[in-house]
């Protein structure tokens, strides 16, 4: 079983707990971002594999995907 396979796998159990809690597609979204299984770790293949997973999981699925922070300022100020 690949590391994709595993992190599919649990973003698929941890969706489906979400969904019967009755949570909103973002609630369903941060359950899932908040149950990393490899909390020591975020770095290396497993954490590209789950990176991966994830975006694939949350098109497929319809969930929100966060943006990136917007810088505030320029360069010099």
């Amino acid at each position: 079983m690949t590391w994709y396979t595993r992190c599919w796998q649990h973003m698929s159990e941890v969706h489906q707990q979400a969904k019967a809690d009755g949570k909103d597609p973002a609630g369903i979204a941060k359950a899932i971002d908040e149950s990393y299984p490899y909390r020591s770790k975020r770095s290396g293949y497993a954490y590209k594999a789950w990176l991966a997973a994830r975006r694939d999981f949350f098109s497929k699925h319809q969930l929100p995907l966060r943006r990136a922070r917007q810088k505030t300022g320029g360069l010099f100020g």
